[in-house]
């Protein structure tokens, strides 16, 4: 199921695009309908992934304290469009105003999703669907319990279907009697998850008049156990996949102008202005649709496997890495971990790509360090904005770092760490600052000798220092002889000559016409 997650990324988003640009009519609709049924093929694997986590005991319920009437009336609100388009009364009735159960918000929408999608299948136009929510009911059990019923006066179930109808794959409709497929998935899902709640969930049905099902759910939380209690009552379990594909973020895509260079250009030529950005994802495919995406914005490095990916981390320095997490040779998450502990690619921020949907990897995702994480299949244009925004929020990073080296150049300010640097770039500054306050006097110290002490190449140093404080190793090195001068000049240690040699300018003229650059003062004028 999760290789599926792969393939439908890629016939989803260029479907989109088409969509988007296309006038004609007819070829619109035909791609809609295209659309729509990748849509239902990517929900089938989620709820095949569901049964799978269900089956293994990983779907656990995080219930809260929730106003089911508020809840579901809410909810239904999104089918009323529905509703209007087919011609079908669609009604919400409930003897209370509040009624509050403990319940999984999101497994709750899954049920009624199920169920409300079913009654709207089989009831033709000029139909009726209702909903209630009756409190109190007793259970079979004798337990005091909240009923939520929906009903539709549709074509019903045959008889000798409805003790099979909560069995996996099984379908209702073999019989020609429904001309709408189905998989036979749904109410199975619905089953195991009103039974995760400690509920129960029924079907009453009379053929060509009407359908019912009933879901009973134990009011109280004695029957929960303490992990299957929400940490916070008002926080929902994320467990759920969100269905959202389209509904992104919007993007101005007139800054995506300028084109990118193929993968050997990259390494050969980086041009200032342009953001590097390193693709790792074994799949070819994906990655061609990654990169169709960024090519006109930025230069492009690719990686087919973590370990690869990590090599052009290192060489490169990009500005950004997007990495699928699934891959052979080293997987994304044990990539991402390298690229965060290693003090040369700390600083870059990294997106995973991952077909698991589930709390568990998307956790799993963050604790490596991860930047953000998107579940396959996604939306480039929702990509697009994930990495604008990271490259937005580095560059403001990098301003702020600026600001507070500004007023105190001759050491790392004290709250660089309430502006969101990570604490290996905290501690690769105190080391640099370290560094170049040992070396400062002497004149033969420069980029290399930095390079050399550092253990980094030329270009891992200057894209890590560019990266942190917008600076080249070469600024930063004569920034701080200049600000000591300042320094030394202020307390009138030495003439203009002599601080200009203690700080490490071989040349007082140049070190005055530096000095001005910095200042917009001569060494003579400062005292």
């Amino acid at each position: 199921s999760h290789e599926f997650r792969t393939p439908l990324t890629l016939i989803l988003g260029p479907i989109e695009q088409l969509i988007s640009k296309l006038y004609d009519k007819s070829d619109k609709e035909k791609l809609t309908t295209i659309q729509r049924n990748a849509v239902r093929l990517k929900n089938l694997i989620s709820q095949l992934l569901n049964l799978s986590r269900l089956e293994a005991g990983k779907l656990k319920l995080k219930a809260s304290k929730t106003d089911i009437v508020k809840m579901i009336g809410l909810y239904m609100q999104s089918f009323e469009s529905l509703a209007k388009q087919n011609d079908i009364n669609l009604k919400f009735q409930a003897d209370r105003d509040k009624l509050f159960v403990y319940v999984d918000k999101n497994k709750m929408e899954q049920i009624m999703n199920n169920l409300l999608s079913n009654a709207f299948k089989f009831t033709d136009r000029g139909g009726e669907i209702i909903v209630y929510v009756t409190y109190p009911v007793i259970s079979k059990e004798g337990k005091e319990s909240v009923s939520i019923k929906i009903t539709d006066n549709g074509r019903g179930i045959p008889y000798e279907h409805q003790e099979h109808i909560f069995d996996r794959f099984y379908q209702a409709d073999d019989s020609g009697l429904y001309t709408h497929e189905g998989t036979g998935i749904g109410l199975a899902i619905c089953k195991e998850l009103v039974e995760l709640h400690h509920g129960t969930i029924q079907v009453q049905s009379e053929p060509g008049k009407y359908t019912a099902f009933i879901i009973l759910l134990p009011t109280g939380k004695e029957h929960l156990e303490v992990d299957e209690l929400a940490d916070s009552e008002e926080i929902p379990d994320e467990t759920a996949e969100t269905e959202t594909l389209y509904e992104t973020e919007w993007v101005d895509t007139s800054v995506l102008t300028r084109a990118g260079q193929n993968r050997e250009n990259d390494k050969k030529e980086q041009v200032a202005d342009l953001p590097v950005i390193l693709i790792v994802e074994d799949n070819s495919e994906m990655r061609a649709y990654i990169r169709d995406y960024f090519k006109n914005n930025y230069h492009i490095v690719e990686a087919s496997d973590g370990k690869e990916g990590m090599e052009e981390a290192r060489d490169v320095i990009p500005d950004i890495i997007v990495s699928d997490v699934m891959m052979p040779n080293m997987d994304g998450i044990e990539f991402c971990r390298k690229v965060k502990s290693d003090e040369r690619t700390s600083h870059i921020p990294v997106i995973l790509l991952t077909a698991k949907a589930s709390k568990e990897s998307r956790i799993e995702s963050l604790e490596t360090g991860a930047d953000d994480f998107i579940t396959k299949p996604f939306d480039g244009t929702e990509l697009q904005v994930r990495v604008n925004n990271l490259i937005r929020q580095r560059k403001k990073l990098r301003e702020l770092i600026s600001k507070r080296m500004q007023k105190s150049i001759l050491s790392v300010p004290e709250d660089m760490e309430i502006i969101g640097i990570t604490s290996m770039d905290e501690q690769f500054l105190q080391k640099l600052f370290k560094m170049v306050s040992v070396h400062y006097s002497n004149a033969a110290f420069n980029v290399e000798s930095c390079c050399r002490e550092s253990g980094m190449s030329r270009t891992q140093l200057h894209r890590k220092i560019k990266a942190l404080t917008g600076q080249t190793a070469g600024e930063f090195i004569r920034v701080y002889r200049l600000n000591r001068a300042a320094e030394l000049l202020k307390k009138k240690s030495g003439t203009v000559a002599e601080i200009a040699y203690d700080v490490g300018f071989s040349s007082p003229s140049y070190f005055s016409e530096c000095f001005r650059k910095q200042f917009g003062k001569l060494p003579s004028e400062i005292g």
